[in-house]
């Protein structure tokens, strides 16, 4: 069975793509068949002549050209910054904190500190303009133990001690919690509550904590099909938290986990193919596969969850590394900020700290 009319819902339905919807059907080719295979290949498991599909794939590719649901000046007006109540790591962040408008993302082990930054912009994020915040509400939605209110309440009475003069205005019930126990119950939230509180709450902040969980565990299995529909899935969820903070000008902060990458046995930047993605993963993924092969950690090597296509989905990616009880945030790629800045910090009761 074909999946057309499910990545495009509003396709355009005249006689042609009809009748090629049903051929696609009965050849059960996907919408990636469509975009991969030639035309000759396509005539021939269709049984379609090449000049029909060719008008088939401008229509398909017309449907699936992504478009701003919000003017560029509307949305470059609306560009805005939130601190992380540390002026260390917003300097890493770009020098103002995370952006507005766009999806930022945390990546790292257990116990690094993901969560702990998360409930922090959750505060900030209530502050005036100029303290750094944009004077809004957070919705944090948990994937995992739901919200640690005990640590929220102690790094909110650390930052009302910080700033007197807005103690009024922080409030720990400005910060909306939502835990889902499934990834069922995470697409819903993502698809329906979530686009109406925001729009009614004065959201500034959505923070996810985090992404991997329920897609690692519903789609745990091995398989191409699995893969294929993991990937429908997060793209479609990137879409909505994408748009929302486009038009909306909130900031989308999101954790994700990692995993072992099981690399090739090569030890040297000629022995491996440029195209190879173990040699381009080290632009993305926040570990260099050659430095560990060269230093013989190639057992430490670890690569964000969820593969490329979600990589593709963030604007911006920071990777929180700890290596005994020295703890590292890097910058991978950011739109704002320089890539491979490192910066060390520390996990405080008044929340997370850089360290000169």
């Amino acid at each position: 069975m074909t999946d057309l009319s499910h990545i495009c819902p509003s396709f355009l339905h005249t006689e042609l793509t009809n009748s090629i919807i049903s051929s696609a059907d009965a050849a059960n080719l996907t919408t990636t068949d469509f975009l991969t295979l030639s035309l000759d290949a396509l005539a021939k498991k269709t049984g379609r002549h090449v000049v029909e599909l060719r008008r088939f794939l401008d229509i398909l590719m017309r449907e699936l050209m992504p478009q701003s649901p919000v003017p560029l000046l509307v949305v470059t007006d609306r560009q805005g910054f939130i601190s992380t109540g540390d002026k260390l790591i917003d300097k890493v962040l770009g020098g103002r904190g995370l952006a507005t408008g766009c999806i930022s993302e945390f990546v790292g082990a257990s116990s690094v500190g993901k969560s702990h930054i998360l409930m922090q912009l959750c505060l900030t994020v209530q502050l005036s303009r100029a303290n750094g915040g944009i004077g809004r509400k957070a919705v944090y939605i948990s994937t995992e133990s739901g919200l640690e209110t005990r640590r929220l309440n102690q790094l909110l009475f650390h930052l009302r001690k910080r700033y007197p003069d807005e103690a009024s205005n922080l409030n720990s019930e400005n910060v909306l919690c939502i835990t889902c126990g499934d990834l069922e119950v995470q697409e819903h939230v993502i698809r329906y509550q979530l686009p109406f509180l925001v729009r009614t709450q004065n959201i500034g902040l959505i923070a996810l904590d985090s992404i991997a969980s329920h897609y690692r565990a519903e789609h745990g299995e091995r398989g191409t099909a699995s893969l294929h529909k993991r990937g429908n899935e997060l793209v479609q969820c990137a879409e909505i938290l994408r748009n929302l903070a486009a038009e909306c000008g909130c900031a989308v902060a999101v954790a994700n986990q990692i995993r072992d990458q099981f690399a090739k046995k090569k030890s040297s930047e000629s022995e491996i193919d440029i195209f190879d993605l173990d040699y381009q993963s080290r632009y993305f993924s926040g570990w260099d596969w050659l430095d560990a092969a060269s230093t013989g950690d190639i057992h430490e090597l670890k690569v964000p969850a969820l593969g490329l296509i979600w990589t593709n989905c963030v604007s911006q990616r920071a990777v929180l590394k700890r290596n005994g009880s020295k703890r590292t945030i890097v910058i991978v790629f950011s739109p704002y900020a320089s890539s491979g800045q490192v910066l060390e910090y520390e996990i405080r009761a008044e929340g997370v700290r850089g360290v000169v």
